[in-house]
């Protein structure tokens, strides 16, 4: 049995007419009846009953029909979906994020409009420092990732970026900190005696370490005294007087009272954002979802 006596078969019990269903396949009568008669051999019965008037489903017939239309629609969807992947339109993309990402309208914008585009694709999604989505992409244990690399901690060679948007990197203290007296932007030595406050396990491939490389060059090296899992964390602990924090703008749309942010007047205080991939693993949809998301950013 293959698929085209199967089609054959489906022709005929729908029309109940050889000759109908000739025509609608378009060939002549008799390949056909002899392709039907295979059939029945094959399943050792006869699927139709030949009368005067015309033909009729046996039994067996209307039992194979109902598999057969099943057996041919699957076969459909499994070609169309094979064909869409060919077209980088199905599969599975796993993108990594930093904890600053999603605050940014535009990462939910990228991530609604590509599901939109090509809901066959299913996006898995990571939270992961810049560190360790570095060495995962590396590993080919990620697809995509949205980043924040530290100016002085190049990424693999094999990693490619596209950048997204930038960040001005503001200092967060808590309120009525003797630093914030004064109105305006802050210089990053004022900074020096402060106790600072990190993200903890992260290395100083990302944040961690622009804020490092950006105290070094007012010529000091930032005293870490507390560190946090996450930005939320990191503002609650400013916010109880720990410690102050050097963190993109961005985290001030997380409303924590009792924190009062300023800008730094040094042109190094600003952080890129970076959408990441494997050029070594770029394939069709990876590549879709890089040119969307670049575009949807230009197009904020």
């Amino acid at each position: 049995m293959d698929i085209r006596q199967l089609r054959y078969f489906i022709a005929v019990a729908e029309e109940l007419n050889f000759s109908r269903a000739a025509r609608r396949l378009n060939l002549s009568q008799p390949p056909l009846s002899l392709q039907i008669k295979a059939l029945e051999h094959e399943v050792g019965a006869p699927l139709f009953l030949r009368q005067r008037r015309g033909v009729e489903l046996s039994q067996a017939g209307q039992i194979l029909l109902e598999q057969a239309r099943e057996a041919l629609a699957k076969l459909d969807q499994a070609m169309r979906t094979a064909q869409r992947a060919a077209r980088g339109e199905v599969g599975l993309l796993r993108i990594g994020y930093t904890g600053s990402a999603p605050i940014h309208a535009s990462f939910s914008k990228i991530l609604r409009y590509f599901s939109q585009s090509y809901p066959e694709i299913h996006l898995e999604l990571l939270h992961a420092s810049t560190s360790e989505q570095a060495e995962m992409l590396t590993g080919r244990r990620l697809d995509l990732g949205f980043l924040r690399p530290s100016p002085t901690y190049p990424l693999p060679k094999n990693v490619t970026v596209r950048r997204l948007w930038s960040d001005p990197l503001e200092l967060f203290a808590p309120k009525g900190h003797p630093l914030l007296r004064a109105r305006g932007a802050i210089a990053v030595q004022a900074l020096k005696p402060l106790p600072f406050i990190f993200f903890a396990n992260a290395s100083r491939r990302g944040l961690n370490g622009h804020v490092v490389h950006l105290c070094g060059s007012a010529g000091f090296t930032p005293k870490v005294v507390q560190e946090a899992e996450d930005g939320g964390a990191i503002l609650g602990l400013v916010a109880a007087g720990l410690g102050v924090a050097v963190l993109p703008k961005c985290y001030g749309k997380i409303v924590v009272s009792d924190v009062v942010r300023r800008p730094l007047t040094s042109a190094e205080a600003k952080s890129d954002l970076y959408l990441a991939y494997n050029q070594d693993r770029a394939s069709d949809h990876l590549m879709r979802f890089v040119t969307l998301g670049s575009s949807t950013v230009t197009a904020d």
